[in-house]
């Protein structure tokens, strides 16, 4: 074998070899479109599995949370008639604990869900006014005969 046959298989070789990488990246990158896809689907069906998990434990806790809000609703529904035929004197002192207790909660919830604005509604404005009338009016008759229009519209 000559040197010019040597350098020939040499150059021949290296043209290969160089023509090979220029082919290779272009394979490369199609096996790693194979490889991403692959791992995109396999991260998607895990995704989709945590998603469904979860909205299974938030499913059973709303559940749970509506029966004891329920629950409590019906207790305070029988405790208030209780004590309206028991002590229909001290009804209003009810109401005002009910009003001073979740009126604020209901204001602190519904400004973490960015809904104050339902608080402008004219039920709260026509309930403060009642509260009004029992704690420093009970005896004005107007203000009761308004406070029962605002009520029955």
């Amino acid at each position: 074998m000559s040197s010019d046959e040597a350098v020939e298989e040499t150059n021949g070789d290296s043209f290969g070899k160089v023509k090979q990488r220029f082919k290779d990246p272009s394979q490369k990158v199609v096996e790693t479109k194979e490889i991403m896809s692959k791992k995109a689907v396999q991260t998607k069906e895990m995704l989709s599995k945590q998603a469904i998990k979860i909205a299974k434990q938030a499913e059973e806790h709303e559940r749970f949370i509506n029966k004891v809000t329920h629950l409590l609703g019906v207790l305070g529904f029988g405790g208030c008639c209780f004590l309206l035929g028991a002590r229909p004197q001290d009804i209003h002192y009810v109401y005002c604990l009910f009003f001073v207790t979740f009126v604020p909660l209901r204001w602190i919830y519904y400004c973490f869900k960015k809904w104050h604005y339902y608080l402008l509604d004219f039920c709260y404005y026509a309930n403060t006014i009642f509260l009004v009338d029992l704690l420093l009016y009970p005896k004005n008759e107007k203000l009761f005969m308004v406070c029962f229009s605002f009520a029955e519209g």
